[in-house]
């Protein structure tokens, strides 16, 4: 096994071991986690950057040459940072721009329906009935993210952990 199939496994078991224990803090406790998902994510993109200037200094020795490594290496530990200041404003703001955005789109939506219906002889009750849904949706999203977050949150666990055992699967079939 060479340095860069080991390299690629590191890669892999970052991967398997933040996306298990990000999902199953979610799935514990969907709200209070989000300080530990900001740190999750934080920590990952940290040691993701050290792998990737570690995979440059590698590859610098055999083939003395540079590679995008480094800077992805120094963008993701920079972005780490970033993300202990920022992630906690823009988590707070999903919820109210997904129902901002899910409005506006069941209004366009019943608005093309209606259209629609001048050049086609039929009620679309069905496209009536999606509209109204996303913009109930929408609404609910806007007066009541908290709920709506709980239960989002708690569904991205569980994919999350479904994730983390699909890679570790891959891991090993791809040894």
């Amino acid at each position: 096994m060479g340095p860069f199939s080991t390299q690629f496994h590191l890669y892999r078991w970052l991967r398997i071991i933040f996306l298990f224990a990000t999902g199953l803090v979610i799935v514990i406790n969907p709200i209070k986690s989000e300080d530990a998902i900001v740190y999750f994510v934080s920590a990952y993109l940290f040691i993701y950057g050290l792998i990737a200037i570690a995979d440059n200094i590698k590859l610098y020795k055999i083939a003395k040459t540079d590679s995008i490594s480094m800077l992805l290496g120094i963008g993701s530990i920079i972005l780490s940072v970033i993300t202990l200041f920022v992630a906690r404003f823009l988590i707070s703001l999903i919820p109210i721009l997904l129902g901002i955005i899910l409005i506006v789109n069941g209004i366009n939506q019943f608005r093309d329906s209606n259209e629609d219906r001048k050049f086609v002889n039929v009620t679309p009750w069905l496209d009536y009935l999606y509209s109204v849904l996303m913009i109930a949706v929408g609404l609910v999203l806007i007066l009541n993210p908290l709920d709506i977050v709980r239960l989002v949150f708690w569904l991205f666990g569980f994919g999350l952990i479904a994730l983390s055992v699909f890679e570790l699967i891959n891991t090993r079939l791809y040894k």
